[in-house]
């Protein structure tokens, strides 16, 4: 009984948390404000997609022009994600990290600050897993392979993909989680307003 009470809780505030978010996309501010939250997070996931070797480019001796141009791959790159099983992964979690900025911001503006805030961490650890485990494949790898090497051995580097795939299914949970909770937070927030707007139209 408690299973389907909390299966029904989820359920009703995933179906207020779409409305807010459509609500929300449909105002000028807030889709400008989530547009360039998923460029910016499309754009870093795709900029360190195959480690660090394009940082490292930037920060070389490499002329300003030579840097300009590594810079500039990665706007193609971005595209290319629309063909690949990786790319894909790469755009949804910057759209659910884009989501979960937008509803942030509507909730801080309309002073819901303690919910806002305690979904921001959660979303934020979120946007740090899929950036390991996507953003920087290699590097994640690298960093647990060392960690896991005494207790793995030789499948050490198997052991740490395994994780890194954790890594991207809790990011995404941690993320749908942060948008249910914010969402509902701005659904509840957004009824309110419009209560009060039309209750100072009818007086």
């Amino acid at each position: 009984m408690a299973v389907r009470t909390i299966i029904e809780t989820v359920s009703d505030r995933s179906k207020f948390a779409l409305v807010s978010t459509v609500y929300l996309l449909k105002k000028r501010k807030y889709l400008l404000s989530f547009l360039i939250s998923f460029f910016v997070f499309l754009f870093f996931l795709t900029f360190f997609r195959d480690g660090s070797s394009n940082w490292q480019l930037i920060w070389s001796g490499l002329p300003l022009d030579r840097k300009l141009e590594v810079i500039g791959k990665i706007f193609p790159a971005m595209l290319e994600n629309f063909i690949s099983l990786y790319g894909v992964t790469i755009i949804f979690l910057s759209f659910f990290q884009a989501i979960v900025i937008m509803q942030i911001i509507f909730a801080w503006r309309n002073r819901e600050k303690n919910g806002a805030l305690d979904s921001a961490s959660t979303g934020g650890i979120g946007a740090i897993l899929g950036f390991i485990a996507l953003g920087c494949p290699s590097c994640g790898v690298g960093l647990l392979t060392p960690l896991l090497s005494a207790i793995a051995g030789a499948s050490a580097v198997a052991l740490a993909e395994t994780i890194g795939h954790i890594f991207t299914i809790l990011a995404f949970a941690l993320l749908l989680f942060s948008i249910i909770r914010l969402g509902y937070i701005n659904y509840v927030i957004i009824g309110s307003k419009n209560y009060k707007e039309e209750h100072a139209k009818s007086h």
